[in-house]
């Protein structure tokens, strides 16, 4: 796995609640000591004004006496009103502060975020477990992230809140401290263990969230508007979004329910608590020990901090497990194997001689049958190759093993005499062009789409090649025209003249080594053909590999190489193959018939 030195300085194990603080210091240092100087202030402000309160009322209570305390009742009032004037401006001002440090996040940390994405194992991020794990970890990661800072900031406030009451308390009846602790420990313990559960059950609808926006996507996309409308399975769609939604709801009520019995008998617990302090604490006023104006604040305190607790705490602790399971799945995204050579800009142009895979075997990470099975192959320069093969033959996986997205494999495979796993991912990219059979469509200029950002560029000798100019010609704009509906004046172009481009992009890129993964399908056989022979003529000088499922192109290939079951079952020019009468004849004479009947 290449190192990671970005967001986590590389070192993914030490990666915790702690760290993730951190990280937040690191992308903004002045708003992180704000935020945490305000969490400190509005701890300490609580036990102040506990006693400000208290002289508050114990000076009040001195007016109707003959030695009233005007005075210091003004000046604790003045300090009352000073204490709740900063409490609101506080609140704003952490409000405000957090959604500066989310936006920070998001400006600094999303990039990075993203950049991991791109750089994941290909063959890793094809498996269903880890596309689920990135989407939690980096659905709103920014707010995800901002929540743990305030959490743990919120800990630390009430934490200094508890303590400094305690203290209060102690110094009256040490035993209501005693009880506390006996009572928010179990509470603190239950809350964590509540907050792993559910994170866990979150974990398992996260297919079910994948799957309602795979369909949301569905029945809302201009691409499936025409079969929705043909085919009418709207409602279908339709209802089976509405059953995931309806599982999903039934989870959420489910921890809503759990999450309000939770409170409600934390909200018990700390009323019997509250009765135990008036009782003892009703003594040492009767015994002249405690004052009616302390007493009464401290009660008073006291029941603002069962609130706290019986919610608060309760939530705080329940939402903190929650992220400290959150981090675990951040520290397994941060250690997925990565490539970070995906962001290297410059391909390295390297020359093509020659191609030899010796005894490949390869499977899946998840499985126990072998796709490729002892396959050996020898591929020379400048010739063409045609691979045919039925489906599941591991034709397209063959492909993937060549181009270096999957190279978790047993064998060898030398090019140009060197072992391919020595080769960078950059110096394939410069060797290896590929056209897939799920090729992507850019909604960009059409120039773009070939050229990608070169402005320079001079693309009339591909676009004339693969006979695009017709299209060019109806554009508004010609080759600067945006491709997609997503623009206003962008244009709709048909399925079979996305593929032309797509090959385009693959014959501007100018690579000894051109490889055709069925890309022409939404061609006509006819269309097929004659892209095949200009291709040909094209790269007349390059090594092309071409599959196909009509075997009528293979005609102008070298060599046709017959893949089944994971191995060479034939390998020889058309003619050859067809005298042999086997597996590619019987297939080519059956698509001739079908054309003829």
């Amino acid at each position: 796995m290449i190192e990671n030195k970005g967001f986590i300085d590389g070192n993914y194990k030490r990666i915790s609640i702690l760290s993730t603080i951190k990280l937040c210091a690191r992308y903004s240092p002045m708003l992180f000591i704000a935020c945490f100087a305000l969490t400190v202030m509005d701890g300490l402000l609580v036990p102040l004004m506990l006693v400000i309160v208290g002289k508050f009322i114990d000076s009040a209570m001195t007016l109707a006496s003959k030695e009233p305390q005007t005075y210091i009742m003004l000046k604790n009032a003045m300090f009352m009103g000073i204490g709740y004037f900063y409490m609101q401006f506080s609140e704003e001002l952490k409000i405000y502060f957090y959604q500066l440090f989310e936006d920070a996040l998001r400006n600094k940390l999303k990039p990075e975020i993203i950049k991991k994405q791109f750089s994941i194992d290909y063959l890793l991020f094809e498996s269903t477990e880890t596309q689920d794990l990135v989407l939690r970890v980096t659905n709103n990661i920014e707010k995800r992230i901002t929540e743990i800072l305030k959490w743990s900031n919120l800990i630390i406030s009430i934490a200094i809140q508890v303590i400094s009451i305690l203290y209060v308390l102690y110094k009256y009846n040490w035993w209501i401290d005693v009880i506390f602790v006996f009572i928010i420990v179990p509470i603190i313990f239950l809350t964590f263990k509540g907050g792993k559960a559910i994170y866990e059950s979150e974990k398992k609808v996260g297919f079910i969230t994948r799957q309602m926006n795979y369909l949301s996507d569905v029945l809302s996309n201009r691409e499936a508007s025409a079969e929705r409308t043909l085919f009418n399975y709207s409602d279908a769609l339709n209802k089976r979004f509405k059953d995931a939604h309806l599982y999903r709801s039934n989870f959420n009520t489910k921890k809503l329910a759990s999450e309000t019995l939770r409170i409600k008998l934390c909200n018990i617990v700390m009323n019997i608590f509250i009765i135990l302090i008036i009782v003892s604490l009703s003594r040492q006023v009767s015994n002249k020990l405690l004052s009616v104006g302390l007493f009464t604040s401290i009660l008073g305190s006291m029941i603002n901090l069962t609130k706290v607790i019986s919610v608060q705490v309760s939530e705080l602790f329940f939402e903190f497990s929650s992220h400290k399971e959150y981090v675990k799945d951040f520290k397994k995204f941060i250690a997925l194997e990565e490539n970070k050579e995906v962001f290297n800009d410059k391909y390295e142009k390297l020359k093509f001689e020659s191609l030899h895979i010796k005894n490949l075997y390869f499977k899946y990470r998840d499985s126990k049958d072998y796709i490729i099975k002892g396959l050996n192959l020898y591929l020379e320069k400048g010739k063409s190759y045609s691979l045919v093969g039925l489906n599941g033959a591991g034709k397209t996986t063959l492909i993937k093993i060549l181009v270096g997205l999957y190279r978790d494999f047993e064998g060898e495979i030398l090019v140009n005499g060197k072992n391919i796993k020595l080769y960078s991912f950059n110096e394939l990219g410069g060797m290896f062009s590929l056209v897939s059979q799920d090729y992507a469509k850019y909604y960009v200029s059409l120039k773009d789409n070939i050229a990608f950002g070169d402005h320079e560029a001079d693309i009339n000798s591909v676009i004339k090649n693969l006979e695009l100019s017709d299209l060019i010609n109806d554009l508004p704009k010609g080759e600067n025209s945006y491709l997609g509906k997503i623009y206003d004046n962008g244009i709709d172009i048909s399925g079979g003249q996305w593929q032309r481009i797509a090959i385009a992009r693959a014959l501007y890129k100018d690579d000894p080594f051109i490889i055709l993964d069925e890309p022409t399908s939404s061609l006509s056989p006819t269309a097929e053909s004659k892209i095949y022979s200009n291709f040909s003529k094209v790269a007349k000088d390059k090594t092309l590999l071409m599959i196909s499922h009509r075997l009528g192109s293979t005609k102008i290939s070298d060599e046709i190489i017959v893949l089944n079951c994971g191995t060479i079952a034939e390998q020889g020019s058309h003619e050859e193959l067809m005298r042999k009468d086997n597996i590619y004849a019987k297939l080519f004479n059956k698509q001739r018939e079908m054309y003829y009947e």
